[in-house]
């Protein structure tokens, strides 16, 4: 069963989070964090290896696996450490949480609504467009405030339609024999 945070612990989570915000649009130096601090510093590769524990050859490999993206944790945190820096970590949301959620309920909402006016014209019943656009607000802000799990449910992949059945014009004994 997932918890979910109550309506407080989102809004002081929506806090902390606005304060690291800025940090997604930091890139990185072209020639990565590592290099570039190791540079600034005037440190050579030889005085962090040594700092580090590691040799000069290990160094060079985590500054270029950083620059390609592939190093790993623990081995930033060590490099880090050597440089006397902090590794910072953090998924941020595109936008406070509440943005989120609303986004993935309007979602849900268009798509789930989308089936019913199928259905509705079908009946020859139909809503317009102010009336569909406001529904779908309606059921999008509902499904965000409740954080069902139904909210992040994805689309059930189509099924193949069933092979349509095919009309026999002819006898049985002469339909077989044309399928032989």
């Amino acid at each position: 069963m997932t918890k979910r945070l109550s309506v407080i612990q989102l809004r002081q989570l929506d806090e902390r989070l606005e304060k690291v915000r800025e940090l997604s649009s930091l890139e990185a130096p072209p020639d990565g964090w590592i290099r570039t601090l190791r540079q600034a510093f005037g440190m050579t590769t030889e005085q962090l290896a040594t700092r580090m524990k590691v040799t000069r050859q290990a160094v060079l490999q985590l500054e270029a696996a950083e620059r390609n993206k592939t190093a790993t944790w623990t081995s930033l945190k060590k490099a880090a450490e050597a440089l006397d820096c902090e590794v910072v970590f953090a998924v941020i949301p595109r936008g406070s949480l509440g943005q989120v959620l609303l986004r993935q309920g309007r979602k849900q909402a268009e798509r789930h609504l989308q089936r019913i006016s199928h259905s509705m014209k079908l009946d020859a019943h139909s809503v317009g467009p102010a009336e569909q656009e406001r529904q779908v607000e309606e059921l999008a802000s509902h499904l965000a405030s409740e954080r069902s799990r139904g909210l992040w449910a994805q689309e059930p992949e189509p099924s193949k339609p069933a092979p349509r059945p095919v009309a026999i014009t002819a006898a049985p004994d002469e339909w077989w024999s044309r399928c032989q």
